[in-house]
C-alpha cells in the first residue's frame, strides 16, 4: 500500500476517532461545542486521535516493508515462481 493510500486512512481514522469521542465528551458534558486545542479535554481527544492515527498508519507500513521483503526473498530464492 502506497504512501498516498496510509494518508487518507490516517485521515479518515482520524476524523473516526476524533468525532467519536467529541461526541461522548459533548453528551458527557467536559466540553461544549467541538473539541478544540483551547481546552484540554479537546486538545487530549485530538492528541489521542493524532496518536491512534499514527499507530495505524505506522503498522501498514511496517506490514507492506515485511511483505515488500518476503516477495524479494521468494523471488531471489525461487526463481521459476516468480518472473518479475
Amino acid at each position: 500500500m502506497g504512501w498516498i493510500s496510509r494518508r487518507i486512512v490516517g485521515a479518515i481514522v482520524f476524523s473516526v476517532v476524533a468525532s467519536i469521542l467529541g461526541a461522548y465528551a459533548v453528551a458527557a458534558g467536559y466540553i461544549t461545542g467541538e473539541p478544540t486545542l483551547s481546552t484540554a479535554c479537546g486538545a487530549s481527544i485530538l492528541g489521542f486521535a493524532f496518536l491512534v492515527s499514527f499507530a495505524i498508519t505506522t503498522h501498514m507500513k511496517r506490514r507492506a516493508k515485511w511483505k515488500k521483503a518476503w516477495e524479494d526473498y521468494y523471488a531471489y530464492w525461487y526463481p521459476q515462481y516468480y518472473r518479475r
